[in-house]
This record gives structure tokens, sequence and C-alpha cells, in this order.
């Protein structure tokens, strides 16, 4: 007498084959899936958060960034009188183009300007970075914002890995000028 299910590859019958897919695989899957949440979850959310943080810090920066540069060019208002300009950019920029003129704009070392306060610098939450995470937005600094960084680097924490990427920018940007 022939049997009632047809034997699947492995000699067992297909309704044991089919049991095994159909149930005990699902409610395996689901006991292994209720073990591991947790650390999913927490994976996940150690990547999140470190993503968010970084966007956070980059948008206040670039809001920053754009912030100045619309004040520097729109934002410049004249006195009715006449006398003197006022707003937040009424000094002109500095000039850029000789040694002599650069040497006349930087303080002589033994009268030296007052750090900037940590709430002026051109990077957001400087206080609360670590030197990893300042290093690589210095590169989108102007030249007198890189300025009051060191000056406020120099008179306070001193950290060597910021000190020395100023240094080298300078340097670059030197170079590159006429």
């Amino acid at each position: 007498m022939a049997e009632a299910t047809p034997p699947g590859r492995s000699g067992r019958p297909l309704f044991e084959q089919l049991l095994e897919v159909g149930v005990y695989l699902p409610l395996g899957a689901a006991v292994r899936l209720a073990e591991r949440v947790p650390d999913l979850v927490s994976d996940g959310r150690a990547v999140a958060g470190q993503q968010v943080s970084n966007a956070r810090l980059i948008g206040r920066f670039a809001v920053g960034t754009a912030r100045r540069e619309f004040e520097r060019r729109f934002l410049r208002h004249e006195d009715p009188s006449g006398d003197a300009p006022e707003g937040p950019a009424a000094s002109p920029p500095p000039a850029r183009s000789s040694t002599s003129n650069r040497a006349a704009r930087e303080p002589a070392p033994s009268r030296r300007a007052a750090p900037p306060a940590a709430s002026t610098l051109a990077i957001p939450g400087y206080d609360a970075l670590a030197a990893s995470q300042v290093v690589p937005l210095l590169a989108g600094l102007t030249d007198a914002e890189l300025a009051a960084v060191r000056l406020y680097e120099e008179s306070g924490r001193a950290r060597r890995t910021i000190l020395g990427r100023i240094s080298q920018l300078e340097e670059e940007r030197r170079a590159r000028r006429p």
C-alpha cells in the first residue's frame, strides 16, 4: 500500500517538511528575534545618536557661517549723518594681498589682543568639542576666524592638534597668495 504523503528529498514526508517550514521556522525566528531585539535597539540608537550629533554640529557650523556671510554682505548700514558705519559688519574686511599688510594687522607679540569669548568663535559650541571634531571644521574658516580660534586656543587649552592644523592652513593660504 502506498503512503499518503510522498517523501521529499530528505526522505521525510511532505507534511513534516511543511510543518517545519510553516510552523517551527517562524516560531524559532520569533524567539531568536525577541532575544536579540534589545541588542539591535541599542546598536541602532548608538549609530543614529552619533549621526544626529554630527549632523547637528555641521548644521550649526553651516548656519553660523551663512549668518556671518549674510551680515558681511548685506548688513552694512550707514549712519544717517554719514559719519560712521554701524552694524555687525561695520569694519571693512582686512586686506589680503601683501605680507606688509598682514604684518600691520597682526598684533605685536608683547601686546597681544585679549582672547575672544567662546560664544563669538565661528565654531558653535567650541568648548564642548574634542580636538578631533574641531580640526575638520577649521578649513572652512576665514583668516580672521582662524586667528580668533588660534588666540582662544593659545590662551586656554592650547591643544597642539588644533594649533598645528591652524598653522598648516595659514601656511597653505600664504603660499597660494600672489
